[in-house]
């Protein structure tokens, strides 16, 4: 119970209280100063060839410092059982989230009611992050909400406008106006892998967590492997979630670095407002929901002293049985520490 009321504590006050940090402790003149870390990711089935589904995400995040944070926070952590703060950093971070999604056929007023409704998802995010070289934890809460509020329609359609593309015709009868709410939960561990030729560093990672919320509610676990160079700097770029992702963290140790990665994440979904329709009132739903979805991806990150960009193509496995084949997306974000 305790551990509980802490995990709800530190991601609520992210949200609820402003960002002053405490001071961090002195640094010793060889040590790098820390850095916070400004992040715009923009995802889109563009890339896939297709508009349906998951069809549109862009996120903002601010993570602070290492050792920056409120100190309630810093305290509220220490009630957690299984983050060790003596051996890991500790940083918080804010964002702000939209997400689309629409049926396979956007050209009908009356959308099919054996395909996905419409909905938009706006919120924010408030994120605890525990990392050392080796572990990363994070805990996300969001706080937002589903229905024409979220303002799917007004976005979808302006930029329809601006790209000369059909307007979508049925979102008369997307999702309900719904608060929306998602707990995160994730552990990821990295290992080193063989060193090779030309300074190559290769490494993989291990994680498991999970969702829990009237939005999402799901446990996952996935691997994703690396080869490239300043590994250390980060645990993988960042994404919206559900994803294989890093937290938004990024610290260059070299001038240059970059590398490859590919991975593999496996979800058993209890609940999926997107599909299963609002919680609290009558709407759209599907009927043949798929409980067990797999992303798999692949993609590169580069960065130049302080700044990163990275692109992630996914391949995401049908969500419901009638859907129309599997979901393809591409995510494009840069990273500025600071």
């Amino acid at each position: 119970m305790r551990a509980a009321f802490s995990l709800s504590l530190l991601t609520g006050v992210m949200v609820l209280l402003p960002t002053h940090a405490q001071q961090p402790a002195r640094l010793q003149p060889d040590e790098p100063a820390p850095r916070g870390v400004w992040s715009l990711t923009s995802e889109n089935d563009l890339f896939g060839g297709t508009d349906r589904n998951y069809t549109n995400g862009i996120r903002i995040e601010r993570v602070s410092p290492e050792d920056r944070v409120l100190p309630i926070l810093d305290w509220a952590a220490r009630q957690v059982p299984f983050l060790d703060l003596e051996r890991r950093k500790l940083r918080q971070g804010l964002a702000l989230s939209h997400a689309i999604f629409t049926p396979d056929d956007i050209s009908l007023s009356d959308p099919d009611p054996d395909d996905r409704p419409y909905a938009g998802w706006l919120y924010v995010s408030g994120t605890v992050v525990a990392s050392d070289d080796h572990i990363q934890d994070v805990l996300q809460l969001n706080l937002g909400v589903v229905g024409p509020a979220a303002l799917g329609e007004f976005v979808q359609t302006n930029w329809h406008d601006l790209i000369e593309e059909d307007k979508p015709k049925g979102w008369d009868y997307q999702l309900r106006n719904e608060p929306g709410l998602e707990l995160i939960a994730q552990r990821m561990a990295l290992y080193e892998g063989p060193s090779l030729p030309l300074g190559l560093e290769t490494d993989y990672g291990i994680h498991a967590g999970g969702a829990l919320g009237n939005v999402r509610t799901y446990a996952a676990t996935g691997l994703t492997g690396r080869i490239g160079w300043d590994l250390g700097s980060d645990f993988g770029p960042p994404r919206i979630r559900p994803a294989l992702a890093g937290a938004g963290t990024f610290s260059p140790q070299q001038t240059i670095g970059a590398y490859l990665f590919a991975g593999i994440e496996g979800r058993f979904i209890l609940r999926d407002m997107f599909l299963d329709g609002n919680a609290w009132s009558d709407s759209p739903r599907i009927s043949d929901r798929n409980k067990l979805v797999a992303d798999a991806q692949a993609g590169a990150a580069l960065h130049v002293e302080n700044v990163q960009f990275a692109f992630t193509y996914v391949h995401r496995t049908e969500e419901f049985q009638r859907q129309a084949g599997p979901q393809r997306f591409g995510a494009v974000s840069i990273s500025v520490a600071y």
